[in-house]
């Protein structure tokens, strides 16, 4: 018992999940779930110093894309303060968005976050709200989590009726309203400007930025967008302070944990929490227990289906969110891939997949993920072209530099690397 605390202490989000089930709101608020909100509500933390910890704490956005979460949350405050009324009286002045999409193939962590312990990542969004003034939130769902929704819903439902969520909360002068949103499971969606027109129930495609959506966003008013597992983290930094979020890191440019998801070649594959910094090496044998007997590494990707590969020179380089240093975590992701795993079909089911994604707004992605595709048959068929490596040198140029979003560049990541790395493999006496 007291190792299992000792291990929870050095953790952020895992120490809330229970072995099986689902924690209760009972349960959270007994750990000491709501403590810092309540402090907050009253008045023992004020919303700048709220912000200013957390950009202390250097937390970086868990989705992928890393941006700091405390710049954000303070632009946001900026432009919420300066924002005109809306002259619709049915828009809100300022939204808050939990973005808990997740489209990315072999990435369920915000999945497991909701469905573990929901309260957690709705109390970071409650500190959120109310540090940065946005009056409606939303919880955007991959519409393939239908239990997921459920689970969030009945969840909101429990805070709304223990007084956590809604009008007045605590007998305080904050109100807040939390309305879940089910996507259609685009991967597009998960971008955040995309995920707004789906809310705004138009087209699931990007939007030219600037401006950007804390200026405006969502029914043009100003927005927040964070991701669930960036959400989940807040409620540890503002409670514990920057510093011991800090120290739970190993690295000294990305700092806290991270949940990363180990699939592939593994014998224990799962949802584990590591401390950014972390080695790929580490995660397979330390925490992954290892690639079964009979087997050989080949290479690991790192981020989902739009992840880089990884060689075997490269798994003692240490994870996190300085492209400078470390291998970049993206969505924390983790696909092991043996020896006898035929990497020609892997290419092929990656590139049907972003065909089938690529939402067509742009030529550059609409056209180049089609014929990425058709260059992925030929590969898998073993009746490469010749010039065909060229062809694909020009597609992963022409979408990784020309797409309108990174939907283009994030399509060639593992093109780009297995390029470098298994050329021969993929054409054979065709690279000519």
């Amino acid at each position: 018992m007291e190792e299992k605390k000792k291990e929870n202490d050095r953790k952020v989000i895992t120490a809330f999940w229970p072995d099986k089930g689902q924690t209760t709101l009972a349960e959270y608020l007994d750990g000491g779930g709501f403590s810092v909100f309540k402090k907050a509500l009253a008045g023992g933390i004020k919303p700048a110093d709220a912000i200013e910890e957390l950009e202390k704490s250097g937390l970086a956005g868990r989705g992928g894309g890393g941006f700091k979460t405390g710049t954000k949350w303070r632009l946001a405050r900026e432009e919420i303060k300066k924002a005109s009324p809306p002259k619709n009286s049915s828009v809100a002045h300022a939204y808050f968005i939990c973005n808990a999409d997740e489209s990315e193939p072999g990435t369920y962590k915000d999945r497991l976050i909701i469905e573990k312990c929901p309260y957690l990542a709705l109390e970071g969004m409650l500190l959120g709200a109310w540090a940065t003034g946005t009056e409606k939130g939303f919880v955007y769902v991959n519409g393939s989590y239908r239990d997921t929704a459920h689970i969030l819903r009945q969840s909101i439902a429990n805070l709304i009726q223990a007084g956590w969520l809604g009008k007045s909360i605590q007998k305080s002068d904050f109100s807040f309203e939390i309305q879940v949103f089910e996507g259609a499971g685009s991967y597009v969606c998960g971008e955040e400007t995309a995920l707004l027109n789906s809310i705004e129930g138009k087209r699931g495609e990007p939007r030219l930025r600037p401006p950007f959506p804390v200026q405006k966003g969502l029914f043009g008013r100003p927005t927040l967008i964070n991701n669930a597992e960036t959400l989940a983290c807040v409620p540890y930094i503002l409670k514990k302070g920057a510093g011991s979020f800090k120290m739970l890191g190993r690295s000294e440019t990305s700092f806290g944990t991270k949940l990363f998801v180990l699939n592939g070649a593994l014998n224990s594959p799962g949802v584990y929490e590591a401390p950014l910094g972390v080695t790929l090496r580490e995660l397979i044998e330390d925490y992954g227990r290892g690639i079964p007997a009979g087997k050989e590494l080949k290479c690991v990707q790192v981020g989902g289906d739009s992840g880089v590969l990884y060689s075997l020179e490269e798994i003692d380089k240490p994870l996190g969110y300085d492209k400078k240093s470390e291998i970049p975590v993206g969505s924390g992701a983790v696909l092991v891939i043996d020896s006898q795993t035929d990497l020609k079909k892997l290419l092929l089911a990656w590139a049907r997949f972003f065909r089938r994604e690529s939402c067509g707004k742009c030529v550059p992605c609409r056209e180049g993920t089609y014929q990425l595709f058709l260059l992925a048959e030929r590969i898998a068929q073993n009746k490469t072209l010749a010039g065909d490596r060229e062809r694909l040198e020009d597609i992963i140029l022409t979408m990784g530099k020309a797409s309108f979003c990174a939907f283009g560049s994030y399509a060639v990541n593992p093109w780009e690397s297995a390029l470098k790395l298994f050329s021969k493999e993929m054409f054979g006496q065709a690279d000519s």
